[in-house]
C-alpha cells in the first residue's frame, strides 16, 4: 500500500526535539493517517501526553506503553533510532503533506474496492461511496503541488528569448530554407517528408553537419538504416572528394582515394565526439529514445523514420498510434528545450501524381502529423520522377506545405547525391565540382 514511514519516523524524531512543530502538521497528521502501526501508536501516545499537558519526550512515551506494544517492538531503542531519520525540523511540514498524499491514496484504494463490491452487488450505497470517494480525490488534488504562474517570471523569460534570439532558433545551415521555416525553434517539431530516394536523409546529415559545425549537440536516431552505413555518408560528406558509391561497395582503388578515406574518418572521429553526437540504430520505442534524450540534453534531435517507431498504446489505428507518437515528441521537445527534426514517409496516394510535388495529405497518417508539427516540409527530387529531364538531376526541391514563422513555398538546393551533399544553389554545386 501507498506510504513513506521514513517521513512519518523524521515526523515523529522532529516532535521529540521540538514539540511546538505539532502546530504546523496537525492540519495533515490526524488519526490514521500514519501507516506503520508502530509510528501509529506513538503518535497516540504523543497526543494523550499534549492532552495531559505533560512533556513529551522520551521517557514519558515509554511510561506510557504497555507490555505488549513493547514486544511488538515499540522499545526504548527504536524511540532512540528515530533521530537517525530526521531529515529537518523546517520540513516537517512537507513531510506531513507527503504522509497525508499516501494516506489519501490508500483511502481512495479502499473505497475504490467497496465501490466495486458494491456495483456487483447492486448495492444502493455505491451513490455514497463516491461521493465519499469524490471528497477524498478532491483532497488529494488540493494538496499536490502544482506548478503556479508568475506574470513578471513569465515576461522575464520572453524578454530574454527576444534579446537572445540566436539561442532559441537552430539554423539548418541553407538560409532559404531557414526563410521558408521561419528557423527551427526550440520546444517545437519540424517535419521533413518525401518519397523514398528524394534526399530526406540527405538533407538530415547535412543539417547534422552544420549543427555540428556550430557547436549544437546532437542526436540522431536511425530507425531505417544501421549507424554504420549512416556514418559512410556522413565521411563522404566530410571529404574532399570521395564517392557514396565506391566507399558503399568498398571500392577504394588509388592512393588518394585511400588517403582522403583516412582522413575523413579521423576528421569524423574528432569532430562528431561523444560530447556533442550520440547516434542510436538499436531503440525500438518512443519511451527508449526519449530515455536517451532525457540523458544526453541535445540541442536538436534527429529521428529517422518515425513510421518505424514501434507503438506503446493498444490503439489499433495506426492514425491514433502517430497521433499519440507525435504529440510525445512535442512534450519531450518542450521539456528538454530541443528542437526535433522528424523525418517521415509518404502515403501510397502520391503515387497516383506521377509529376506533382507531395502536399499534405501525402504524409503517411498526415492529420496526426501536421496538427502538431511547425513546420512540414517536403523534399522533392524530380530527376527521380522525371529521368529525361537532365537539368533537373542536380536539383532537389524543398516544398514548404505548413510553416508557422515562416512563407510557404518552395525552394531549390543544389545536389550531388554520390557526395551525399546539399549547396545552396546548382551554381555553389558546380564551382565546388571545379575545385
Amino acid at each position: 500500500m501507498p506510504s513513506i514511514v521514513e517521513a512519518e519516523r523524521s515526523i515523529l524524531a522532529g516532535i521529540l526535539e521540538d514539540p511546538n512543530i505539532i502546530d504546523k502538521i496537525i492540519p495533515y497528521i490526524k488519526d490514521g493517517v500514519f501507516y506503520d502501526s508502530k509510528n501509529k501508536r506513538i503518535w497516540e501516545i504523543i497526543n494523550e501526553i499534549k492532552s495531559d499537558d505533560e512533556v513529551i519526550d522520551i521517557m514519558n512515551i515509554i511510561a506510557r506503553l504497555t507490555e505488549s506494544e513493547k514486544t511488538r517492538g515499540i522499545t526504548p531503542y527504536y524511540l532512540t533510532m528515530l533521530s537517525e531519520d530526521l531529515v529537518s525540523i523546517e520540513l516537517s511540514e512537507h513531510h506531513a503533506k507527503k504522509i497525508y498524499e499516501k494516506f489519501l491514496l490508500r483511502e481512495i484504494i479502499d473505497k475504490s474496492r467497496r465501490i466495486a463490491e458494491a456495483s456487483f452487488n447492486n448495492n444502493k450505497d455505491v451513490y455514497d461511496i463516491l461521493n465519499e470517494t469524490h471528497s477524498t480525490i478532491g483532497e488529494l488534488i488540493s494538496i499536490k503541488p502544482v506548478s503556479g504562474f508568475s506574470i513578471e517570471n513569465a515576461l522575464k523569460s520572453t524578454m530574454d528569448s527576444i534579446e537572445n534570439s540566436d539561442k532559441s532558433l537552430i539554423s539548418s545551415g541553407f538560409s532559404e530554407f531557414d526563410d521558408l521555416s521561419g528557423g527551427m525553434t526550440r520546444g517545437e517539431l519540424t517535419i521533413i517528408g518525401g518519397r523514398p530516394g528524394h534526399g530526406k536523409t540527405t538533407m538530415m546529415i547535412n543539417m547534422v553537419k552544420t549543427c555540428i559545425d556550430n557547436g549544437y549537440k546532437v542526436l540522431v536516431f536511425n530507425r531505417e538504416m544501421t549507424n554504420q552505413e549512416m556514418l559512410k555518408k556522413m565521411v563522404v560528406l566530410e571529404s574532399r572528394s570521395l564517392s557514396y558509391l565506391k566507399v558503399r561497395r568498398g571500392i577504394i582503388t588509388d592512393l588518394d582515394e585511400s588517403k582522403d578515406l583516412k582522413e575523413s574518418f579521423e576528421k569524423v572521429k574528432k569532430k562528431y565526439n561523444k560530447d556533442i553526437f550520440m547516434m542510436f540504430d538499436n531503440l525500438k520505442t518512443f519511451d527508449e529514445s526519449s530515455v536517451q534524450v532525457k540523458k544526453f540534453k541535445p540541442d536538436i534531435v534527429f529521428d529517422d523514420y518515425i513510421q518505424l517507431i514501434s507503438p506503446k498504446s493498444t490503439y489499433q489505428e495506426r492514425r491514433l498510434q502517430l497521433e499519440e507518437l507525435v504529440s510525445d515528441y512535442k512534450w519531450l521537445a518542450k521539456s528538454i528545450g530541443c528542437t526535433c527534426v522528424l523525418l517521415s514517409q509518404l502515403n501510397r496516394s502520391v503515387e497516383s501524381r506521377d509529376k506533382s510535388r507531395p502536399r499534405l495529405s501525402d504524409l503517411a497518417e498526415s492529420g496526426a502529423i501536421e496538427q502538431t508539427a511547425e513546420n512540414v516540409i517536403f523534399s522533392y527530387y524530380p530527376y527521380k520522377i522525371q529521368m529525361a529531364s537532365e537539368k533537373s538531376r542536380n536539383i532537389i526541391e524543398m516544398v514548404g506545405s505548413k510553416v508557422r514563422y515562416g512563407v510557404s513555398g518552395v525552394i531549390k538546393l543544389g545536389f550531388n547525391g554520390d557526395k551525399c551533399k546539399l549547396y545552396a544553389s546548382e551554381e555553389d554545386m558546380r564551382k565546388d565540382l571545379l575545385r
